[in-house]
């Protein structure tokens, strides 16, 4: 009985020392260097997950991540990998309207990382959260750019100077 009663007490305690490890980021915008295509009227989302543990010999994935609205309606599951590549795959591009929306993917060191993001209309905004070099990290600024904790970049930020 003492022992559960250490348990009932240490369980919270813990959980809210993991829940202050995750970060609150501000929105991650579409990047100011390339459009990349679009359905009329829609923006585009690509996310760089971290890499999916279900690796297989011919591929590397990354993890599915999921899109809710501003409000925390599930809006959809992105799988997040392409089939039939004998490479690294690369991320799911996935077509929204525009507005205000948050993704829920797993982030590396960081685990679950909630990203709020904007999408306009006929832009990409890339989220990038799988721990991987990529070209935004030579060209974003503290200015213009989102960064976890450990100075991780991960995208352009959708106002930038106002974070």
């Amino acid at each position: 009985m003492k022992n559960l009663s250490v348990l009932l007490c240490a369980g919270p305690a813990i959980l809210l020392t993991a829940c202050a490890t995750c970060p609150q980021l501000p929105a991650v915008g579409p990047s100011p260097i390339s459009s990349g295509y679009s359905e009329s009227g829609m923006g585009t989302l690509v996310v760089y997950s971290a890499w999916s543990c279900f690796d297989t010999y011919l591929t590397s994935d990354h993890s599915g991540y999921t899109v809710y609205s501003e409000d925390g309606k599930r809006i959809k599951y992105v799988p997040n990998s392409i089939e039939g590549d004998w490479t690294v795959e690369p991320p799911t591009r996935v077509s929204l309207p525009p507005g205000a929306y948050r993704i829920k993917a797993e982030g590396g060191q960081y685990g679950w990382v909630n990203v709020p993001v904007v999408i306009n209309g006929g832009e990409t905004t890339p989220v990038y959260l799988d721990g991987e070099r990529h070209s935004i990290d030579s060209l974003a600024s503290w200015d213009n750019s989102v960064c976890l904790p450990d100075g991780q970049v991960v995208g352009w930020a959708a106002n930038p100077g106002g974070n």
